[in-house]
Protein backbone atom coordinates (compact mmCIF):
# COMPACT_ATOMS: atom_id res chain seq x y z
CA UNK A 1 0.00 0.00 0.00
CA UNK A 2 1.36 3.38 -0.96
CA UNK A 3 1.97 5.84 1.83
CA UNK A 4 0.09 9.14 1.97
CA UNK A 5 1.27 12.52 3.18
CA UNK A 6 -2.28 13.79 3.79
CA UNK A 7 -1.76 13.91 7.56
CA UNK A 8 1.80 15.25 7.40
CA UNK A 9 2.13 18.52 9.31
CA UNK A 10 4.68 21.03 10.51
CA UNK A 11 6.47 20.50 13.79
CA UNK A 12 4.49 23.39 15.31
CA UNK A 13 1.17 21.82 14.31
CA UNK A 14 2.38 18.43 15.57
CA UNK A 15 3.35 19.68 19.04
CA UNK A 16 0.55 22.23 19.52
CA UNK A 17 -1.81 19.78 21.28
CA UNK A 18 0.80 19.36 24.02
CA UNK A 19 0.11 23.00 24.91
CA UNK A 20 -3.57 23.49 24.05
CA UNK A 21 -4.91 20.35 25.75
CA UNK A 22 -3.67 21.31 29.25
CA UNK A 23 -5.28 24.73 28.72
CA UNK A 24 -8.64 23.07 28.01
CA UNK A 25 -8.26 21.01 31.19
CA UNK A 26 -7.43 24.10 33.27
CA UNK A 27 -10.35 26.01 31.77
CA UNK A 28 -12.75 23.15 32.57
CA UNK A 29 -11.44 22.97 36.14
CA UNK A 30 -11.98 26.72 36.48
CA UNK A 31 -15.56 26.55 35.16
CA UNK A 32 -17.01 24.00 37.59
CA UNK A 33 -16.31 21.91 40.70
CA UNK A 34 -14.32 18.72 40.14
CA UNK A 35 -16.02 15.32 40.56
CA UNK A 36 -13.47 12.45 40.58
CA UNK A 37 -16.13 9.84 39.67
CA UNK A 38 -17.18 11.76 36.57
CA UNK A 39 -13.53 12.32 35.65
CA UNK A 40 -12.91 8.57 35.87
CA UNK A 41 -15.96 7.94 33.68
CA UNK A 42 -14.59 10.46 31.15
CA UNK A 43 -11.20 8.75 31.19
CA UNK A 44 -12.82 5.36 30.59
CA UNK A 45 -14.92 6.83 27.78
CA UNK A 46 -11.79 8.32 26.20
CA UNK A 47 -10.01 4.94 26.28
CA UNK A 48 -12.93 3.39 24.38
CA UNK A 49 -12.91 6.24 21.83
CA UNK A 50 -9.14 5.82 21.37
CA UNK A 51 -9.47 2.06 20.81
CA UNK A 52 -12.47 2.41 18.48
CA UNK A 53 -10.95 5.21 16.39
CA UNK A 54 -7.69 3.31 16.02
CA UNK A 55 -9.34 0.02 15.15
CA UNK A 56 -12.33 1.09 13.06
CA UNK A 57 -11.18 4.37 11.50
CA UNK A 58 -7.40 4.33 11.27
CA UNK A 59 -7.29 0.72 10.09
CA UNK A 60 -10.14 1.00 7.60
CA UNK A 61 -11.41 4.42 6.47
CA UNK A 62 -8.07 6.22 7.00
CA UNK A 63 -5.84 3.20 6.45
CA UNK A 64 -3.53 4.82 3.89
CA UNK A 65 -2.94 7.90 6.04
CA UNK A 66 -2.39 5.80 9.16
CA UNK A 67 -0.07 3.43 7.32
CA UNK A 68 2.22 6.40 6.68
CA UNK A 69 2.75 6.52 10.45
CA UNK A 70 3.54 2.81 10.48
CA UNK A 71 6.15 3.39 7.75
CA UNK A 72 7.76 6.45 9.37
CA UNK A 73 6.98 6.57 13.10
CA UNK A 74 8.97 9.77 13.66
CA UNK A 75 7.30 11.82 10.93
CA UNK A 76 4.99 14.62 12.03
CA UNK A 77 1.81 12.72 11.20
CA UNK A 78 -1.47 13.11 13.00
CA UNK A 79 -4.75 14.93 13.27
CA UNK A 80 -4.33 18.70 13.10
CA UNK A 81 -4.52 20.59 16.38
CA UNK A 82 -7.08 23.00 14.99
CA UNK A 83 -9.41 20.01 14.52
CA UNK A 84 -8.83 18.63 18.01
CA UNK A 85 -9.06 22.12 19.57
CA UNK A 86 -12.31 22.88 17.73
CA UNK A 87 -13.73 19.56 18.90
CA UNK A 88 -12.61 20.13 22.49
CA UNK A 89 -14.04 23.67 22.50
CA UNK A 90 -17.44 22.37 21.38
CA UNK A 91 -17.31 19.48 23.86
CA UNK A 92 -16.31 21.79 26.70
CA UNK A 93 -19.28 24.05 25.98
CA UNK A 94 -21.59 21.03 25.90
CA UNK A 95 -20.05 19.61 29.09
CA UNK A 96 -20.39 22.95 30.88
CA UNK A 97 -24.04 23.30 29.86
CA UNK A 98 -24.84 19.76 31.02
CA UNK A 99 -22.80 19.73 34.24
CA UNK A 100 -20.26 17.24 32.88
CA UNK A 101 -17.08 19.31 32.99
CA UNK A 102 -15.36 16.70 35.18
CA UNK A 103 -16.13 14.01 32.59
CA UNK A 104 -14.65 16.36 29.99
CA UNK A 105 -11.52 16.74 32.15
CA UNK A 106 -11.15 12.95 32.39
CA UNK A 107 -11.63 12.44 28.65
CA UNK A 108 -9.25 15.22 27.64
CA UNK A 109 -6.67 14.11 30.22
CA UNK A 110 -6.94 10.65 28.64
CA UNK A 111 -6.26 12.18 25.23
CA UNK A 112 -3.24 14.02 26.64
CA UNK A 113 -1.94 10.78 28.16
CA UNK A 114 -2.49 9.04 24.80
CA UNK A 115 -0.55 11.60 22.74
CA UNK A 116 2.21 11.70 25.36
CA UNK A 117 2.60 7.92 25.61
CA UNK A 118 2.45 7.50 21.83
CA UNK A 119 5.14 10.14 21.39
CA UNK A 120 7.42 8.48 23.96
CA UNK A 121 6.95 4.90 22.75
CA UNK A 122 8.53 5.77 19.40
CA UNK A 123 11.53 7.48 21.00
CA UNK A 124 13.64 5.05 23.08
CA UNK A 125 16.00 7.88 24.03
CA UNK A 126 13.19 9.73 25.87
CA UNK A 127 13.58 9.68 29.68
CA UNK A 128 10.05 8.25 30.16
CA UNK A 129 10.50 5.34 27.72
CA UNK A 130 11.72 2.98 30.48
CA UNK A 131 8.43 3.42 32.39
CA UNK A 132 6.18 1.94 29.67
CA UNK A 133 7.80 -1.32 28.50
CA UNK A 134 4.50 -3.25 28.30
CA UNK A 135 2.80 -0.57 26.23
CA UNK A 136 5.85 -0.33 23.97
CA UNK A 137 5.85 -4.11 23.39
CA UNK A 138 2.11 -4.06 22.57
CA UNK A 139 2.54 -1.17 20.15
CA UNK A 140 5.61 -2.69 18.51
CA UNK A 141 3.53 -5.78 17.72
CA UNK A 142 0.79 -3.56 16.35
CA UNK A 143 3.29 -1.99 13.95
CA UNK A 144 4.31 -5.34 12.48
CA UNK A 145 2.96 -5.77 8.99
CA UNK A 146 -0.04 -8.08 8.99
CA UNK A 147 -0.74 -7.79 12.72
CA UNK A 148 -4.20 -6.30 13.16
CA UNK A 149 -4.13 -6.48 16.96
CA UNK A 150 -3.27 -4.32 19.98
CA UNK A 151 -5.19 -1.20 18.96
CA UNK A 152 -5.13 0.33 22.43
CA UNK A 153 -2.11 2.63 22.54
CA UNK A 154 -2.40 4.00 26.07
CA UNK A 155 -4.05 0.89 27.55
CA UNK A 156 -4.73 -2.71 26.47
CA UNK A 157 -8.07 -2.71 28.35
CA UNK A 158 -10.38 -2.74 25.32
CA UNK A 159 -8.10 -5.13 23.41
CA UNK A 160 -8.72 -7.61 26.23
CA UNK A 161 -12.47 -6.90 26.26
CA UNK A 162 -12.87 -7.29 22.49
CA UNK A 163 -10.34 -10.10 21.96
CA UNK A 164 -7.83 -8.11 19.92
CA UNK A 165 -4.95 -8.37 22.39
CA UNK A 166 -1.97 -10.53 21.51
CA UNK A 167 1.27 -11.12 23.42
CA UNK A 168 4.63 -11.31 21.69
CA UNK A 169 5.13 -14.93 22.80
CA UNK A 170 1.73 -15.97 21.38
CA UNK A 171 2.43 -14.27 18.07
CA UNK A 172 5.91 -15.76 17.73
CA UNK A 173 4.51 -19.31 18.02
CA UNK A 174 2.65 -18.76 14.76
CA UNK A 175 5.29 -16.80 12.83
Amino acid sequence: MAASNKWLMSSVAYYLDFFTVPLFILLALYLAPFDPGLALAGLLAWSLVEYSAHRFLFHSLYRREHWTHHVDVLAYIGVSSWKTSSTFAALLLLAWCTGLTSAFVGAVAGYFYYISVHYVMHRPEHWAFCFIPGLVANHDLHHRQGVEKNFGVSSPLWDHVFGTYVRAQTLNRYD
